[in-house]
C-alpha cells in the first residue's frame, strides 16, 4: 500500500467520482481503480460502494478515512523535518485553537519566532480533539485549548483563564449598555461554541435546548456577524480586545448574572519537553503562568 494509493482512497472519498479522482491526479481512471483495489486488499474490506451513479464509502471505508488522512499528515511533516535538518537547531510544532491564537498567544509566537531565530516554528489551528490527537501522534509538540484531556502522555498546565463576555457592534444609538437576564431573553443572540460549561450556564440562563437563529463553532464567524449588524455573542474577551479597543465592537455589561470563565491548558507531549524548541518555549512562557 503507497502513498499514491492513499492519496486516492481519501480524493475519492471526498469527490465520488472515479473520473475527477483520475483528473485531479492526472493518471488514468484504471489507475485509480487499481490503487483503490490494491487498499481493499491490504485491508481486507471493500471500502466503497460503487454503482453507476456515484461512489459511497463503505462503514470500513468512513473507518479506515481518519487513519489514511493521519498517514498523509506525517509524510507531510516528516519531510519538512527531514528538510529543515542542518539550517535549524530544533523544530517546534505548536497548535491551538483559534480563539486562543487570535487572544494571547499570537504576540508570544511573534515573540518568540523573533528570539530564537535558530528554531523552525511550525503553527497548526485547529480544534481541541484534532490537537490532542496531533500531540498524540507527536506531530506537534505543544498544544493549546480549553479542556483538560488529563492524559498521562502529556504535561498539563493551566495557563490563564479568559473571560466570556456579550458584545455586539458600536452602530446603533438605542443599544442598551447594561441589560438584565429578561432583557437577554429578547436579544437576537447568535450563538458561538464555546463549550460545554458555557452551553449549560446558557440553557438554564433562557431555557434548556435553545434554539437560536445562527449558531457556529468558531468565534470569528460570531464575531463577523455581530460587526455587520446581526446581533449579539457571548464571545472570550481575549478574542476581540482590538475590537473594543477600535469601537468596531462593545461590551455589553450583565446585571447580577455572569456566564463562567473559560481556562486555557497548554499541553505538553512529555517526549518532547526536553526538546531545545519546547525549552525556549517555556522559557517564554514563564510570565503568563
Amino acid at each position: 500500500m503507497n502513498i499514491e494509493a492513499i492519496e486516492s482512497f481519501i480524493l475519492l472519498a471526498e469527490n465520488k467520482s472515479f473520473t475527477k479522482t483520475a483528473e485531479l491526479q492526472y493518471v488514468v481512471q484504471s489507475t485509480i481503480s487499481n490503487r483503490i483495489s490494491e487498499i481493499e486488499r491490504y485491508v481486507g474490506k471493500d471500502l466503497f460502494n460503487r454503482n453507476n451513479r456515484n461512489v459511497e464509502l463503505t462503514e470500513a471505508g468512513m473507518a479506515f478515512l481518519p487513519y489514511a488522512e493521519r498517514i498523509l499528515i506525517l509524510k507531510k511533516d516528516g519531510i519538512i523535518k527531514a528538510r529543515s535538518t542542518g539550517k535549524f537547531e530544533d523544530r517546534l510544532a505548536i497548535g491551538m485553537v483559534e480563539s486562543i491564537y487570535k487572544g494571547n498567544l499570537s504576540s508570544i509566537i511573534k515573540d518568540y519566532f523573533n528570539k530564537f531565530s535558530t528554531i523552525a516554528l511550525k503553527l497548526k489551528i485547529n480544534d481541541s480533539e484534532e490537537i490532542i490527537q496531533l500531540l498524540g501522534d507527536e506531530i506537534i509538540d505543544v498544544g493549546f485549548i480549553y479542556t483538560n484531556p488529563k492524559l498521562s502522555k502529556f504535561e498539563v498546565i493551566s495557563i490563564y483563564e479568559d473571560d466570556i463576555i456579550l458584545v455586539t457592534n458600536n452602530n446603533k444609538a438605542s443599544v442598551k449598555k447594561e441589560i438584565t437576564i429578561s432583557d437577554l431573553l429578547e436579544l437576537p443572540l447568535l450563538y458561538a461554541d464555546l463549550g460545554p460549561d458555557f452551553f449549560n450556564w446558557l440553557s438554564e440562563t433562557i431555557g434548556f435546548s435553545p434554539l437560536l437563529k445562527f449558531s457556529v463553532n468558531r468565534i470569528s464567524c460570531a464575531v463577523d456577524f455581530v460587526k455587520d449588524g446581526f446581533g449579539y455573542a457571548f464571545v472570550t474577551k481575549s478574542s476581540v480586545e482590538k475590537d473594543l479597543f477600535k469601537g468596531n465592537l462593545i461590551q455589553i455589561n450583565l446585571n447580577e448574572f455572569k456566564p463562567p470563565s473559560r481556562k486555557v491548558y497548554m499541553l505538553i507531549n512529555k517526549n518532547k519537553i526536553n526538546s531545545l524548541g519546547v525549552k525556549n518555549w517555556l522559557t517564554i512562557m514563564e510570565n503568563l503562568y
